[in-house]
């Protein structure tokens, strides 16, 4: 039988930051004692305030065992909660004292090396020339990591794939613009002098490529199954632009690269782009956010300078999930 539905004034009016912080806390470690320690309170103390919380919501949170304490359903899904609050209430306190300190603000952009094309850094680039006090953080990951960051607070927004799941729950994207990928070598690769390629030519190369459990990198292989009957074998795995720029040049691999970037650095004869057509080989590039949640102004002016920067990329900026 499920519990009676508590109203939200109720619960709001009787919730504690305590109770948020032991719950979270609680998940963590396991166990009562050690979380009452970590948090400067007695164990009798941190008794009572569970216990008024289960309470107050009207459920069990933790099952007791000889083993520890234990997250119910109910528990893992106020612990999820809870450490987004207590994020929310850290990048308050981080805000308000970059405003202190005279900037307008922190925004922190959640991208992988696939998203990181020169939008991004165009966005960012006007985003600064509007608001040069501005506090701003990139940071680079797998599509999983920075989902699992974003949820927990750690970014205010990301740029990452329309992908479905289990794990895009509790998020909301926007889809704003397609990136062309392409296969690259070093300008002294042999291969780079080629006028026509086929994946089915290149698949016992050497490569530099995202990891296997990656998206992008799911799609190449299916691509290459498809067209070669057998996916790249001799790869090395990295998600660090950088590192595989240089792995690229110096250690006669390919790679695959966004168009954007790829024409940037072939401009510069950092790189040759070989003549292997890679139609529609992964889905668009979204703006993710925390559903429900609103962005700060910060981040609002971001998104404007996003989709200023990815006009004329081919696709609407309208659906959402």
């Amino acid at each position: 039988m499920s519990p009676p539905p508590r109203s939200e004034w109720f619960v709001q009016s009787r919730l504690k930051l305590r109770q948020l912080l032991l719950v979270t806390t609680l998940g963590e470690l396991g166990n009562l004692h050690k979380s009452a320690s970590r948090l400067a309170m007695t164990q009798p103390t941190a008794t009572k305030l569970l216990q008024e919380l289960e309470g107050t919501l009207g459920v069990t949170l933790f099952e007791r065992s000889k083993r520890g304490m234990a997250p119910t359903v109910y528990g893992l899904a106020l612990i999820r909660h809870a450490r987004g609050l207590l994020a929310d209430l850290d990048a308050a306190r981080e805000e308000i004292q970059a405003l202190v300190h005279g900037a307008t603000g922190t925004l922190a952009i959640g991208a992988m090396a696939s998203t990181a094309s020169v939008v991004l850094p165009r966005a960012v680039a006007s985003l600064t020339a509007r608001h040069p006090n501005l506090q701003i953080s990139i940071v680079e990951g797998t599509h999983a990591m920075l989902v699992t960051t974003l949820k927990a607070g750690g970014l205010d927004l990301m740029l990452g794939r329309v992908m479905g799941g289990s794990e895009m729950d509790d998020l909301q994207h926007q889809v704003m613009y397609r990136d062309d990928f392409c296969i690259v070598s070093g300008p002294d690769h042999p291969l780079a002098r080629s006028r026509k390629l086929t994946l089915k030519a290149l698949v016992n190369e050497r490569w530099v490529l995202p990891p296997s459990s990656a998206p992008l990198r799911q799609s190449l292989d299916i691509l290459f199954m498809s067209q070669a009957e057998s996916r790249p074998r001799h790869a090395v795995e990295s998600v660090s632009l950088l590192t595989n720029l240089r792995m690229i040049q110096e250690g006669h691999m390919l790679g695959v690269m966004p168009a954007d970037i790829a024409r940037h650095f072939a401009r510069s004869k950092l790189l040759s782009i070989l003549p292997v057509p890679l139609n529609d080989l992964f889905g668009p590039v979204a703006l993710i956010t925390r559903r429900g949640r609103a962005l700060s102004p910060a981040a609002q002016a971001f998104v404007e300078e996003l989709q200023k920067s990815s006009t004329g990329k081919g696709l609407p900026r309208s659906s959402r999930d």
